[in-house]
């Protein structure tokens, strides 16, 4: 479903799709990640949280993507995929893994 909303920063803007952001999950993980957290509104999809297990016991790693907006969950200033680095279900770093610009994903 794709849909087109409303800015008054931006103007017309892309909503990306749960398939699109899974794409993009598939290629910074090479597709070996795992659910955690889903949230939807009436523009679709607006937050998605996924983990795989880390190399060591204890680590994992977390993407997790929110579109720009204010949510019960957070709030974004522009739609991205972030990288939360776990030890002991701890976030211990993280940095910016992707950036949705123009309608279209950016690896960082």
């Amino acid at each position: 479903m794709e849909e087109e909303t409303k800015s008054p920063k931006i103007g017309l803007e892309h909503v990306p799709t749960l398939e699109e952001v899974q794409a993009v999950f598939q290629e910074l993980t090479g597709g070996r990640y795992e659910e955690v957290r889903r949230a939807e509104d009436e523009k679709g999809l607006y937050l998605l949280d996924v983990k795989i297990a880390g190399k060591s016991e204890g680590e994992s790693i977390g993407y997790e993507y929110m579109r720009a907006g204010r949510y019960p969950e957070g709030e974004a200033s522009e739609t991205q995929i972030h990288i939360v680095y776990y030890k002991d279900e701890l976030p211990v770093g993280g940095t910016s893994a992707a950036k949705y610009v123009d309608g279209e994903w950016r690896i960082l």
